[in-house]
């Protein structure tokens, strides 16, 4: 709880600077570089510690598979929450009130509906795929230091004394808590400065939030069940399953709750990068097949930001706001759900 309270404390901190900032004009040029460095710092720690766990490296094929099992269900599970709660609210696939549909027609003279961006998109052709590809070298980078940390970690650091491993553990643990510190600041700097997204939220009324809430929801039913089905703990899938796609949070507030929960560190690790990276690949697929509303659900909290132009572009720009409240909503059910879990 004090670990909570502290992260949280920086969050607040940064929102309010960020808040009272931009009532000025003022912006932060640089944050996205500060936070993409303080995540740098953290994977490769949470490789190093990883790297220096016997358990993790003996079992890496099993975390793998399970990784990805677990990803599945957490989507699927998502999709299914959300497509009846599309249904319950009587919405077609592309977001629009049945009800209101044939009139809204009528009124736009047999034209597309807003939102109905099939082919039109945002007039940007090109600025998802190109926001795809960054984010998906983001990734593959983060995924390289991870594995250069695990790598220095099993073929240095594990072949050291105990006493050197015991101090290299509290050292790294306390590197940790740093790093997230900094981390939970930047957080709050850029949730701060998006005052015009969550206004907009607010004008379009509840059922925005609604979305979201099915998603977790969805996410936490399939992928607990499936978690335990695989011999994990209720503590173990349930944190595993709140991180929802924070790859950069979720698994190191895991590992630094002990040695023992390093294997469902590892997998949180890989399961959230997993699910980012699904999304940036299957949200214009499953917009065209399944639902405009069920692709904000895919990436977890990437659909905030990650994954943004990609909604947008795949969906129509009315869709932007579900999927950043999506974001948003988990990203602060995630910084106050994995620590609570965990116990830290």
């Amino acid at each position: 709880m004090k670990l909570l309270a502290l992260y949280w404390s920086f969050l607040i901190i940064g929102y309010i600077i960020a808040w009272r900032s931009a009532k000025k004009g003022k912006t932060f040029p640089g944050l996205a570089k500060a936070m993409m460095v303080t995540v740098y710092g953290l994977c490769l720690i949470m490789g190093l510690r990883m790297g220096a766990n016997e358990q993790v490296i003996e079992n890496l094929g099993t975390i793998g598979l399970m990784s990805l099992v677990i990803t599945i269900c957490c989507i699927a599970g998502s999709l299914g929450a959300i497509f009846l709660t599309r249904k319950i609210f009587g919405m077609d696939r592309k977001g629009r009130f049945i009800a209101d549909l044939a009139a809204a027609e009528a009124k736009a003279g047999g034209g597309t509906l807003a939102g109905g961006t099939d082919s039109e998109g945002t007039g940007q052709p090109n600025q998802a795929e190109e926001q795809g590809s960054m984010d998906l070298k983001s990734t593959f980078m983060i995924l390289g230091i991870v594995a250069a940390g695990m790598l220095i970690g099993a073929f240095f650091i594990l072949r050291q004394t105990p006493e050197v491993l015991q101090l290299f553990d509290v050292a790294s643990n306390d590197a940790l808590i740093v790093l997230l510190c900094i981390l939970m600041f930047f957080v709050g700097l850029d949730l701060g400065g998006s005052e015009e997204v969550i206004r907009s939220i607010r004008r379009a009324g509840f059922r925005v939030l609604v979305f979201p809430f099915a998603t977790m929801i969805g996410t936490m039913v399939a992928g607990v069940a499936v978690c335990l089905l695989m011999g994990l703990t209720l503590k173990e899938g349930s944190a595993i399953c709140v991180g929802f796609g924070w790859y950069s949070y979720a698994p190191i507030v895991i590992a630094s709750a002990g040695q023992q929960y390093m294997i469902a560190s590892a997998i949180s690790f890989m399961h959230n990068v997993i699910r980012e990276v699904t999304g940036i690949i299957f949200i214009p697929l499953v917009a065209k097949k399944i639902g405009y509303l069920e692709s904000t659900g895919v990436p977890g909290i990437a659909a905030m930001d990650v994954c943004l132009p990609i909604v947008e572009r795949s969906c129509g720009p009315n869709l932007v706001v579900y999927a950043f409240a999506t974001g948003v909503i988990m990203c602060i059910v995630t910084s106050l759900g994995v620590p609570l879990i965990m116990g830290v």
